[in-house]
């Protein structure tokens, strides 16, 4: 798998955040956070907000849930 089978959908307003990958075939979340969560892993370098797409798909890699 590779970025371009996956897609990213953010969503920002007041005070919710949410950035979730998913697999553009089946249409199901692969990784996402919520709220908090995202600012914290943004925080702490895992995901970037200036490539939320690259990043998250990184990310899933390391974490084995993409292989």
């Amino acid at each position: 798998m590779n970025t371009r089978d996956t897609e990213i959908h953010t969503w920002f307003e007041r005070d919710r955040q949410h950035v979730e990958l998913r697999d553009s075939s089946t249409d199901k979340t692969i990784l996402e956070f919520w709220d908090d969560d995202v600012t914290q892993i943004v925080e702490d370098g895992f995901i970037s907000a200036r490539d939320w797409h690259g990043s998250m798909f990184e990310y899933a890699q390391e974490l084995g849930l993409i292989a």
